[in-house]
Formats: C-alpha cells, structure tokens, sequence
C-alpha cells in the first residue's frame, strides 16, 4: 500500500503515514495548520464568477460521483488549454491523484469533509502544475465550500477551515515531492556534448523525421526521473530486433504495406487514438475512458475509486519514465526514416511522427499499464480494457509511426509496471476485506 505523505512540521521534513496512523495526534495539526481565511487567493486577477460556475457544476456533479470526478475532468480540460505534453501530463495526473486519495484518506480518518480536503489538495497541486492560472483552482475551492456549508465564501467556518487545512497540507506535500522527482531538470539543447555522451550513433540511429524534423527530442532526461515504484530499469529494458535484420525488415515491410493500403476503419483507429500536441494527452484518454466507465457504472466502494485514480495514474507516470528510458537507451529509428535508408521507399505515415526515438512505443505501454489497472477494478469489464489497450497499440502501427515490435513489446513492459503498481495495492486491499469481513461477523453477532 501506498503511503500517505504528509509534512507535519515543514515540506523539508515529511513524514511518512499508512492511512491507518494518521489518527495518532496528527489530526489537529494536519486541521490547524492554517486558518481558513489565510489560504484565500488574493490577486490582481481575481475572476470570481467563472469560479463560481465551476463550483456550480462541480456541485451538481457531486450529487451522483465522487467528488474528486469533477476534478480530474478539470486537469483534463487544462491538458488542452495548456498544450500539456504526455510525458508531463502523465506526471501531473500521478501527483494530483495521489494528493486527493490522500487528503481523502486522512479526513476520513480525521473526522473532516472529505469532498473539500480532496478538492484543496487537487487545487493545490493544479496551482503548481499550471502556475499561469494564477490561483484560479483555490477560488474554485473556496466558491465550492460557500456553497457545500453555506457560509460565506471569505468567512468559511470552522468545519470548512479544519478540511482546507488538511487538504493543503497533503497538496503541498505532493507538490514538495514533485520538486525533488527530477522532473525540473530539462535541457535547453545547447549542452549538445551531454546530448551525444553515451548515445548510440551508428545505423538505425534516430534522426529527425518528416514533415516538420523537429529537434531537439523530447524529454530525454525524462529516463532520470524517480518512479512511483521502484523500478529496475535494466531488468525492465526489452530488447528490439536488430537493425536491418530479417524480423525487422519484416516488420518495416509490414509498415509500408499498411500504409499502402490504408483502410478508413484503420485510419480511423488511428486518427482516434493521436492524443497529440493540445489534446488530452494518451494519459488523459485513458483518464477518460475510466471516467466514462465509472459513469456507466460506478464502483460499490468509494474506497475503490480513489485507488483506481491514483494507481492508474501512479503506472502511467511510471510507464513513461521507463519507456523513455528504452527509447534514450536505443535511439531507434523511425519507420518513415528506415524505410528511405534500407529500402529506398518514401511514404507519408498517416499521422505526425513525433519528435523522439521509437523503440518502444510509449502509447503502447501506456495502454498496457492503463488497460491492466483498470482491468483490476472492474474485472468484469476487463476484457474490454485489454481489447482497447490492443487497439491504441496497433494504431500507431496504422498511422505509420511505429513498428510491430514497438507496440507488442510496449504492451508488455506496460502491462509489468501496472502489476509491480497492483501488487503493492494488496495489502490495503486485504486488509479492507478483512475488515468488511470482521464487521459482517460483528453485526450477525448482534
């Protein structure tokens, strides 16, 4: 299980808590940490209205979900107005999603409201992860608890207080780990001897591809940030076919053919699963699809919901720190660039080819990790998930931008990491079983 991680004195000096420790006197810390009224935002660019409308529907939505629902669609819907990248978008659904199944987690534990703890802390680590919006998540917060207690929203009482106090706590510590996860170590590409220590520059070497051969690649340092899990990157590395070789040429002939004789059904696949530059991400797609399942048929145990979020999100923000540590490890080739080198053929793939090395595909393991969690949750709709986390592979194979290999042996390393996220779920899971079990004795007791 997963800890809580809550600084009780300073963000330098956290604090690590299982859900069941939290009672131990930290509670009127975690509660009084801050007055209600010092956490109100203050700027010059207050737009109290378009809070109030967010508050509004967020309510509504809070009559029939779990509150924390309507937050994760917001993150979505910033993916898109800030053009988030997958690699940070992934990161950023990991960070808040364990923030609310925290802040959710001690209030229950702590006796406060549950739904406006886990909505300060997602407000908090929205702030820090969209720091342009200059505040904008806190007054939704704040119209959210006018409305939830009905007091006034600058006067919040002191059930209001005592739940924005915890659940800032927890936000900010999520927010003290994302700063020391490696994630703001980036590189400007003029350091371009770092880029060439230790890479791979011989044949089937990644070059810039058609049409617009952007460069620098994306996120090469992404491969040094620290996982949810521990990861042992080299066990994890498959290993791909050698360049030129019979499997590969098969392969790449397979992506020419494809390409060739492009269905609509297939270009359709394709085009479904792009999630490119100002979409959702591929990330926020599969936060979408869990959505929509949960809509269509929610979870008996809210309990449940909180963890489907969180280890969702916890897999994919490792799925993409160990797929990128592959791609930067190999710097394989595109199809598009192979095919011209080995074969002499040009052919436009059906979609954009992103700007870094192929092997593996990242949308791949994406899926797979995604497919497998949700899959865990709702066993009864797995073979659905599994079926869509088959087809996003197979859709980078239709677009033209990666090969077979790349998208099975994605599927697979994904699929791992999502087990390695599950298995350490087990013990909560347990013991929430043996507690339901122990409760049920106690009441035909009775």
């Amino acid at each position: 299980m997963f800890t809580l991680l809550i600084a009780l004195a300073s963000p330098a000096h956290a604090v690590e808590l299982h859900d069941t420790q939290v009672a131990r006197g930290e509670c009127a810390t975690l509660a009084g940490a801050h007055a209600g009224r010092a956490l109100m935002p203050v700027s010059v660019f207050h737009d109290w209205d378009k809070a109030r409308n967010e508050a509004a529907a967020m309510a509504k939505a809070w009559d029939k979900e779990p509150p924390g629902l309507a937050w994760t669609r917001l993150q979505l819907a910033m993916h898109v107005k800030h053009k988030a990248s997958p690699t940070r978008a992934a990161r950023g659904l990991a960070l808040m999603h364990v923030a609310m199944r925290d802040a959710a987690l001690a209030a229950q534990t702590c006796g406060e409201d549950v739904a406006l703890a886990q909505s300060m802390a997602a407000a908090h680590v929205l702030g820090y992860l969209f720091n342009a919006e200059e505040r904008a998540f806190d007054r939704i917060v704040f119209e959210l608890a006018a409305r939830h207690r009905g007091h006034a929203r600058d006067k919040p009482d002191e059930a209001s207080a005592r739940a924005l106090s915890l659940g800032y706590e927890v936000g900010r510590q999520l927010v003290a780990y994302g700063d020391s996860d490696g994630a703001q170590h980036g590189w400007n590409g003029v350091r371009l001897q770092w880029y060439g220590e230790g890479r791979y520059y011989g044949p089937g070497s990644w070059e810039p591809t058609p049409q617009y051969f952007y460069f620098p690649p994306s996120e090469p340092f992404a491969p040094l940030w620290r996982t949810w899990v521990p990861q042992d990157l080299d066990a994890l590395r498959p290993v791909p076919p050698r360049y030129g070789s019979p499997a590969y040429l098969k392969d790449l002939q397979e992506v020419i053919d494809v390409q060739r004789a492009l269905t609509p059904e297939q270009r359709a696949i394709a085009e479904h699963w792009v999630d490119g530059h100002g979409s959702v991400t591929p990330p926020g797609h599969w936060n979408q699809i869990a959505l929509d399942a949960l809509a269509e048929r929610p979870l008996a145990d809210a309990r449940q919901a909180l963890d489907l979020f969180a280890d969702l999100n916890m897999a994919m923000a490792d799925v993409f720190i160990v797929a990128w540590d592959v791609k930067y490890y190999y710097w394989s080739v595109r199809p598009v660039t192979a095919a011209k080198q080995l074969l002499g053929v040009d052919y436009k793939p059906a979609i954009l080819t992103p700007p870094f090395p192929g092997y593996v595909s990242g949308h791949a393991a994406t899926s797979g990790a995604a497919g497998r969690v949700l899959g865990h949750y709702m066993p009864d709709r797995a073979a659905r998930f599994n079926a869509q986390a088959e087809q996003a592979a197979m859709s980078r194979l239709y677009g033209g931008i990666h090969f077979r290999h790349d998208n099975e042996d994605g599927l697979t390393l994904g699929r791992r990491i999502a087990g390695a996220v599950i298995e350490r779920a087990r013990p909560h899971e347990a013991s929430v079983s043996a507690s339901a079990e122990q409760a049920e004795a106690q009441q035909q007791g009775q």
